[in-house]
């Protein structure tokens, strides 16, 4: 999460050099000025950038950031239609015309941004835009967890199952039915140990 306490200059040539050598690098920041800074060069931070193939961004807080991904797109032709009435009165009482009315529709093209960085900003929780395959724009949905009574509370409870659960190699010599039925026998044996050595 924090790639910017990561960086220095000796990660660029790593960056340059790990495609080919198939190695993967993947890094998280929240903000891009972080990572500026920690170099202390925006044309070294730029070269960083452009190690990167891949680009996802969730909700940022920065419009720098956040124009990292929406300068790289194109702009688009938006249709616009415009509908358009309107009523003359006619000022020649013996003409036999009473008014004129018309209706007209009317169509502009403009351009705009594909995508603006006050989209980015405002994204939902669970939703990002990335830029995948050689620059092409992916929205993506994450689906967020729901509460579940099956689900632990906490770390600290997942991980105290795990220790209560997990068999080391300490024990391997104990274990001669299937691990499920020797749980029940390493923590019976580890409460003796317990109780013997206090």
């Amino acid at each position: 999460d924090e790639f910017n306490e990561l960086i220095g200059d000796e990660f660029i040539p790593l960056l340059n050099k790990a495609g080919g050598a198939g190695f993967q690098v993947t890094a998280y920041t929240q903000t891009w000025s972080d990572v500026e800074a920690r170099i202390g060069n925006r044309a070294k931070a730029g070269q960083v950038a452009g190690n990167f193939n891949t680009l996802i961004m969730l909700r940022v807080k920065e419009m720098a950031t956040a124009e990292m991904l929406t300068e790289q797109l194109p702009r688009v032709e938006v249709f616009t239609l415009m509908s358009v009435s309107g009523v003359d009165d006619s000022s020649e009482p013996g003409s036999g015309v009473d008014f004129k009315s018309r209706n007209e529709d009317r169509i502009s093209v403009s351009e705009v941004p594909l995508l603006t960085p006050a989209e980015l900003i405002t994204l939902p929780k669970g939703q990002a835009f990335a830029l995948l395959e050689g620059g092409q724009l992916w929205k993506l949905r994450m689906p967020l967890p729901v509460d579940d009574s099956d689900m632990p509370e906490s770390l600290a409870e997942i991980a105290n199952e795990m220790e209560r659960t997990y068999i080391t190699n300490e024990q391997w010599y104990r274990v001669q039915e299937p691990w499920w039925t020797a749980v029940a026998d390493v923590d019976s044996a580890i409460d003796r140990e317990d109780h013997t050595d206090g």
